[in-house]
C-alpha cells in the first residue's frame, strides 16, 4: 500500500438505480461539483442516469472518451460489488484505482456505505486513502474473442448448462496433473473472490494478499474433492466435457456459452486490480463484521481483537 495524492479527476459508474437511489446519490455528486472536482462518467452511466431524469450535463459532467479525456485520478464505483467487478475489465481503466461505495446490502468491494460517503470522501479527495493491489485472473480460449475483457478479479467459473448431467473436468498446472472432477462445475478463484462464489461453496476465507488461487468443485460427485488452495503463479490447463452440446465459463459477472470439450488456460493476469482503502482499513475485521467470525452466542457480539478469557472457563 501507498499513500496517494489528491483527487482532482474523478470516473463515476453505477448499475441500478431503483426506488431512492438518485436521491440518495445527489449529496455525493453535489460535493464532487463543490470541490470543483472534474466528472466523468461512463457511457452506460449516463445513459442510465438519463433514463433516471438527471440532467447531468447541466451539472457539469461529461461522457469519458479515453481518446480525448483526461485520465482520471480515481474510479467511484456506485452499487455493490457486481459494479465494482464491472470496472476490473473497463477499458480505460485498467491502472486505475476503484473506490466502492456500497448502495446496497453486503459488500467486500464496495466497501463504503453510502450513507458515510460523503463525509469519508472529503478526506478521500484530499489524498486520505490508500491503494491496495488485488491479484487477477487471465483467461486464454481461442476463438471465444475473450482479448479486451478476458481478466476476472473474483473468479473464473466453467459449470454445466440449465438441468444437463454432471460434468467431468480435469486441471494441470504447468503440465503436472492436479486432478480430474465429476461436479456441476469448478471455481478458479482469487484470494479476493474466496468471499464470493467460492465461499458460498464451502470454499475457505483466503486473506486477499495471499498470492494464492482456491481450486473449487461445485457439488463434486466423490466426497473426497475437497477446495484446494494452490499458488497463483504457474498456469492451469481446463479442460471441462460432458454429455450437453455446450457449457458455461463465466469470468466474474460475463458469462460465455461454449462448445465441448471446452479446453482453456487460466493465470495470474498481467496487471493487479488497484482498490482504494480507507486508513486503517483491515480485512479480518471487515469479514468479522460482515460474515459474524467467531460470533458466539453465548458470550454475546463478537467484540474485535478482545484476548480476555471469559470468567466461567478460567
Amino acid at each position: 500500500m501507498s499513500q496517494c495524492p489528491e483527487v482532482r479527476t474523478v470516473l463515476i459508474h453505477g448499475k441500478a438505480l431503483e426506488g431512492d437511489l438518485i436521491a440518495r446519490i445527489q449529496p455525493v455528486l453535489n460535493l464532487l461539483e463543490a470541490r470543483r472536482i472534474n466528472r466523468f462518467l461512463t457511457e452506460a452511466y449516463a445513459e442510465l442516469l438519463t433514463e433516471n431524469g438527471l440532467d447531468w450535463a447541466a451539472m457539469g459532467m461529461r461522457v469519458h472518451q479515453t481518446d480525448t479525456a483526461p485520465t482520471p485520478d480515481m474510479v467511484l464505483s456506485l452499487g455493490g460489488d457486481g459494479t465494482v467487478l464491472e470496472t476490473a475489465s473497463m477499458a480505460g481503466a485498467e491502472a486505475i484505482p476503484v473506490l466502492g461505495i456500497n448502495t446496497g446490502r453486503l459488500g467486500f468491494l464496495a466497501h463504503v456505505p453510502l450513507e458515510e460517503a460523503e463525509s469519508l470522501l472529503e478526506g478521500i479527495l484530499s489524498g486520505g486513502y490508500t491503494v491496495e493491489e488485488r491479484n487477477m485472473l487471465s483467461v486464454e480460449f481461442p476463438g471465444l474473442g475473450l482479448e479486451a475483457e478476458g481478466v476476472a478479479l473474483n473468479e473464473v467459473t466453467v459449470h454445466r448448462r440449465d438441468v444437463a448431467s454432471m460434468i467431468r473436468i480435469s486441471v494441470h498446472r504447468d503440465g503436472t496433473f492436479i486432478n480430474r472432477y465429476w461436479a456441476d462445475g469448478l471455481i478458479v478463484s482469487t484470494a479476493t473472490g474466496s468471499t464470493a462464489y467460492s465461499l458460498s461453496c464451502g470454499g475457505p476465507i483466503v486473506h486477499p494478499a495471499s498470492d494464492a488461487i482456491v481450486l473449487n468443485p461445485i457439488a463434486p460427485h466423490n466426497l473426497n474433492d475437497r477446495p484446494l488452495v494452490i499458488p497463483a503463479d504457474g498456469t492451469l490447463e481446463i479442460v471441462a466435457e460432458g454429455r450437453d452440446d455446450h457449457l458455461m465459463v463465466t469470468l466474474d459477472t460475463r458469462s460465455h456459452k461454449v462448445a465441448v470439450p471446452a479446453r482453456f488456460l487460466v493465470r495470474r493476469a498481467g496487471r493487479p486490480f488497484l482498490l482504494v482503502q480507507l486508513p486503517g482499513g483491515d480485512f479480518i475485521e471487515t469479514v468479522r463484521r460482515k460474515l459474524h467470525l467467531g460470533l458466539d452466542g453465548r458470550e454475546g457480539p463478537s467484540s474485535a481483537g478482545s484476548h480476555e478469557i471469559n470468567s466461567d472457563l478460567r
